[in-house]
């Protein structure tokens, strides 16, 4: 494929303003195991003996929280975000050392309660998938009223608002609403959501879909499959159709056409397989690289970074949603579960790396 414009693109900076990311920082214990049904299998023993010790698996602690895990990809790839979020004095402390000293923690608040992650990654149908077991603590409390007047400040001055993980906050909408209706107010940023995986708290779905993003407070919507699957089932008043995530492609691509269209939000899909843009009745479907994957949690986090440089790029579709592609791949393949750099993305996209098959086939018959 030709690459050249992104490369060129990439290799000429230019001010892009200064994103803010919020509102959650997660302490992240891995815990990477091999096939899912020998580790479920060990567990049930150990369980059935009354306890015991699971041995035989890599652990190691990292930066979470999909606010922190986008600030430190987007730092990586040349920008200057600011991470807004809640911890405690402990998170507080630990922080510094799970990211960048470059990353700005200006605007970190210390009077919540520490949000902490058990990630088990585990091979189960021939693909790495990650189950995680959390404590919300702040990112489900976090509410536009814990925003000092530095804060409001800093969202009136960026570039784009990007609002993420809010599937632990009972108060999504209200939250997603004031904010992005302060920033439609007061600031030409671009707004930026992605909800994560709202099968543990459904009763958010509604009201982001009918009162924030009928509404027009947003401006790009980021989903996987699942989720989009869950949009599509809301916004077409519980369609029997969207109840259960499909294993078809196509499916995955009607979900996120439908959410578009119901609330005129541009969708930004990743998948596996491919990614694709849905403008109401314009769409553009990208492969996604074939890479060896490494490390499963964070994942989307890096494409949302990509997708968010290549969007205050101005990027063409295809070269935005390829960018996001490249700097996910680069963050799966990396053993030490390390962001990328734009040098290193110019570079993997002058390597001409091999396609995803599924997503190939994919695109071509559409």
């Amino acid at each position: 494929m030709d690459y050249s414009q992104l490369i060129e693109a990439l290799e000429n900076p230019i001010d892009l303003g200064r994103p803010v990311i919020m509102p959650d920082f997660y302490v992240d214990h891995f815990v990477i195991a091999g096939s899912y049904e020998e580790f479920i299998e060990r567990l049930e023993m150990l369980a059935e003996q009354g306890g015991g010790n699971l041995l035989g698996n890599k652990q190691f602690i990292r930066r979470g929280g999909n606010a922190v895990n986008t600030a430190s990809a987007l730092l990586s790839l040349g920008m200057n975000p600011i991470a807004i979020v809640t911890t405690d004095e402990y998170g507080s402390m630990i922080l510094p050392t799970l990211v960048s000293p470059d990353l700005d923690l200006s605007h970190v608040h210390t009077d919540g309660r520490l949000s902490s992650t058990v990630s088990i990654e585990v091979e189960h149908k021939q693909r790495r998938v990650n189950l995680m077991v959390s404590d919300s603590g702040s990112a489900a409390e976090f509410d536009f009223s814990d925003l000092s007047s530095e804060d409001l400040n800093a969202i009136r001055e960026s570039s784009i608002v990007a609002l993420l993980n809010l599937n632990h906050n009972p108060n999504a909408a209200g939250l997603a609403g004031d904010l992005f209706q302060m920033v439609s107010e007061s600031s030409s940023a671009k707004k930026f959501i992605d909800v994560g995986d709202p099968s543990g708290n459904q009763a958010i779905i509604e009201p982001l879909a009918k009162d924030v993003l009928a509404e027009g407070l947003v401006d790009i919507l980021s989903l996987n499959e699942s989720e989009a699957r869950w949009f599509a089932w809301t916004v077409t008043g519980r369609s029997e159709r969207w109840r259960s995530l499909s294993s078809n492609h196509d499916d995955w691509l009607s979900a996120a056409r439908v959410v578009s269209e119901e609330t005129g939000v541009r969708v930004d899909l990743h998948t596996q397989y491919f990614s694709a843009t849905l403008n109401q009745d314009e769409s553009t479907i990208v492969p996604t690289f074939d890479a060896v994957s490494r490390v499963a949690c964070g994942a989307g986090d890096a494409w949302n970074a990509g997708d968010i440089l290549g969007t205050l790029l101005n990027l063409a579709p295809i070269s935005r949603l390829t960018l996001a592609n490249a700097v996910a791949a680069l963050y799966i393949s990396s053993p030490t579960a390390s962001h990328p750099s734009s040098e290193e993305v110019i570079e993997y996209l002058h390597s001409q790396p091999p396609l995803n098959e599924t997503g190939e086939r994919l695109v071509r018959r559409k």
